[in-house]
């Protein structure tokens, strides 16, 4: 075969082209410090490193995960510390009032000291993380207790379920602006099956089972279970207590719904979305089931990082507190100065007037003395409780 001139020339620029694509690859990848530049120059390679990438990138993932649900996590523990040093905070003080006799400056103290944890346990529900409320569920941008007053806001359908387990068997106490001059009659206290609601106006009260009628603080009646059917309730609007008699509270079931329906809430009340199934003003109804925020840690590791604001702090001990306020705050034993004034005007004075007005005040502190203590001691039980 005869080698022309033409192809010696040919063959040798194909070499240098061959040696400068060679040398040009070489310097791509030194300047880019890349092995290489198109997944076609090593398809294997190409491969590998994409999965050695995503491999990088879902650690990288994995690791900021478990950062914030840790720090998450946190936050809640936090506050659930802060919680159970408030109830033995409030546990301490009703054993203290359990023990001893409250005049009135002593029950406006403690009412006043148990309504200041109740303040400061509705901050500690409405701790955020990252500008999400910790434990609203889902609704993260839902405060669990409402920090204004919504005196417009309504829901209808607002359900809670109670037990037997929940009766509290205690005294009622109702000091009536009655009697001539106001204010002068003796105290009413009747033994009583209630439970409570964490709103007070609530209305269209319905008991499953239960016939529900609407009473108030101020109907001598209202609390006179012997009055009641084996079937009714009175729902007390002015305090959310539902009281019924004893065949009533024996016949009571594991899980009875009740519902009502509430317009205007006050700054510290329950957010009914946090904490209810209920329905808004535009018919769109909330539930609060399977709300759980999963962190993934790892390959098909998935772990809950939120707690619910009703398992923490629940609608039931924030009623059971603010009912406890509330009767502090109302009881009340008649005016020295009115008794007298009542009885010298039945013809009463001198040494009669005054035994017939120290009678009647001995029986009626006696009487919210009591009171007090059986509601102090139930206090101190459910304590124990929120704390197990």
């Amino acid at each position: 075969m005869r080698v022309t001139n033409t192809m010696m020339t040919n063959t040798m620029l194909l070499n240098i082209n061959r040696n400068v694509r060679a040398l040009d690859t070489l310097y791509n990848q030194i300047s880019t410090a890349k092995k290489i530049q198109v997944p076609s120059d090593d398809p294997i390679t190409a491969s590998r490193a994409l999965k050695f990438r995503t491999n990088v990138a879902e650690t990288l993932q994995y690791q900021r995960n478990v950062s914030q649900g840790m720090s998450w996590m946190n936050v809640t523990e936090s506050a659930y510390n802060n919680v159970i040093d408030m109830v033995k905070t409030i546990k301490d003080r009703c054993g203290e009032a359990a023990t001893g006799t409250l005049e009135g400056a002593d029950k406006k103290t403690v009412a006043a000291q148990i309504r200041q944890v109740v303040l400061q346990l509705g901050q500690e529900m409405n701790v955020s993380y990252a500008g999400r409320y910790v434990f609203s569920g889902f609704r993260t941008d839902q405060p669990p207790i409402l920090t204004r007053a919504e005196p417009d806001l309504g829901y209808t359908g607002i359900t809670q379920f109670f037990g037997r387990q929940d009766i509290e068997i205690t005294k009622s106490y109702q000091k009536l602006p009655t009697g001539t001059p106001p204010g002068t009659d003796e105290p009413i206290v009747h033994d009583v099956n209630i439970i409570k609601l964490p709103y007070k106006n609530a209305v269209n009260v319905t008991a499953a089972g239960y016939t529900v009628n609407a009473a108030g603080v101020g109907d001598p009646a209202a609390y006179d279970v012997s009055l009641l059917a084996d079937d009714e309730i009175n729902y007390i609007t002015e305090t959310g207590e539902m009281v019924m008699n004893d065949a009533a509270a024996a016949a009571f079931g594991e899980r009875v719904a009740v519902v009502y329906d509430k317009t205007g809430f006050a700054a510290g009340d329950l957010n009914p979305l946090v904490y209810f199934p209920c329905t808004d003003s535009g018919g769109v109804s909330y539930n609060m089931d399977n709300q759980n925020i999963a962190y993934e840690f790892g390959v098909n590791t998935a772990v809950n990082v939120n707690s619910l604001a009703r398992n923490a702090y629940t609608d039931k001990m924030y009623a059971d507190l603010t009912a406890l306020c509330d009767m502090l705050e109302r009881a009340g034993v008649s005016d020295e100065a009115s008794l007298a004034a009542k009885y010298r005007a039945m013809g009463y004075g001198g040494e009669e007037l005054a035994r017939l007005v120290r009678d009647q005040l001995t029986g009626e502190k006696a009487n919210l003395q009591a009171v007090l203590h059986d509601r102090f001691n139930n206090m101190l039980y459910l304590a124990g409780n929120y704390m197990s």
